[in-house]
């Protein structure tokens, strides 16, 4: 992306929960001349979020709204950190870069550019953050997965570090609910709003608005021009998920986050 998170009701414990939307992708991820199959999956519900990226290395996001915590879970490492909300404003954010960053890039381009910010939007003064990031919308249609979709490119400054090919289609919708817990989660990842440019050059605000922004049903990572990451959506589904796809796996070591300070 543990203990167990709080239930959204008592009797949920007890039964699997239905995740609304449920999205699978497969491709493939590179560092260097090293290529790797990749899988992803991004589980969305009514105050819950389960993000899963396999293929280098294994990292997932965890969000439960109704606990106010974040956790970002190293599978390889079998650890985890807990996220609230001010979690910056005790810990030393250079040490945190350090021990993340590399885990947390091989997510797909939309959730990876949010986690980035965990590293490097909230650092204030103590490092540069990098530019904000601008999805600008192309007018390149194109059908991919049986879903007509719209390619958008994430820009940081004038360099491209991801694209996405979003779909509008009604499979893909959220609830007033979901839309909520999105943007909830959105304020553990990153302190400022991530930019819309559109066709006809006009800006707004990225929204998690499938009917605006798109769902992605291609998403890809780029470094220094290269192609890092390309996955393909595989499945949609909106049955129910098991309880324990919103958790942290038994005996996964809790790290804390090292203090203002600390070596």
């Amino acid at each position: 992306m543990r203990p167990t998170l709080i239930a959204l009701s008592l009797s949920a414990l007890a039964s699997p929960l239905a995740a609304q939307l449920t999205t699978s992708y497969a491709g493939i991820q590179r560092d260097g001349d090293r290529e790797v199959p990749a899988t992803a999956v991004f589980a969305i519900e009514n105050g819950r979020v389960a993000m899963f990226m396999k293929g280098i290395q294994s990292a997932r996001i965890l969000f439960d709204e109704k606990a106010q915590v974040l956790r970002v879970v190293l599978d390889d490492q079998k650890s985890y950190v807990d996220l609230d909300k001010d979690w910056h404003k005790n810990n030393d954010p250079t040490a945190v870069m350090a021990g993340m960053q590399k885990q947390l890039e091989q997510m797909p381009p939309a959730q990876r550019a949010m986690a980035e910010q965990v590293m490097k939007g909230r650092m204030g003064g103590m490092t540069q953050a990098p530019p904000q990031l601008e999805y600008v919308w192309t007018t390149d249609k194109l059908k991919i997965a049986g879903y007509d979709c719209t390619r958008v490119e994430g820009l940081r400054g004038p360099a491209k570090v991801t694209e996405y090919c979003g779909s509008t289609s009604d499979d893909f919708k959220l609830s007033d609910a979901e839309h909520r817990t999105m943007l909830d989660m959105q304020a553990y990842l990153r302190d400022f709003m991530i930019t819309v440019k559109t066709s006809d050059n006009s800006m707004r605000a990225f929204q998690w608005d499938t009917k605006l922004d798109g769902y992605p049903v291609v998403t890809r990572c780029f470094n220094d021009g290269k192609l890092t990451l390309d996955l393909t959506l595989q499945s949609v589904t909106r049955k129910p998920l098991a309880d324990s796809v919103f958790m942290v796996p038994s005996g996964f070591k809790r790290i804390e986050m090292p203090k203002m300070g600390a070596r």
